[in-house]
């Protein structure tokens, strides 16, 4: 349970929003074109950055709450 907290926590605040912090600085042309307008790269990746997002903090939830469950049997 502890490592749905912990896993759950690190995809949060650590790999995705950084990912996405990156995305939005992207230079290498990937991200936006030669107008500065977003391409098609910059939304899948972005819809994936977000959805991880929600899956970390849904299995962090998960997590918490199986570990206070687990508390509240034991005592």
């Amino acid at each position: 349970m502890i490592l749905r907290v912990g896993l759950g926590t690190l995809v949060v605040s650590c790999l995705w929003i950084t990912f996405a912090r990156n995305l939005w600085k992207d230079g290498s042309g990937l991200a936006f074109d030669d107008a500065g307008d977003p391409t098609a790269y910059f939304w899948v990746h972005l819809l994936l950055a977000i959805a991880s997002f929600l899956l970390g903090t849904a299995v962090g939830v998960i997590g918490f709450r199986g570990v206070r469950a687990l508390r509240h049997t034991r005592t």
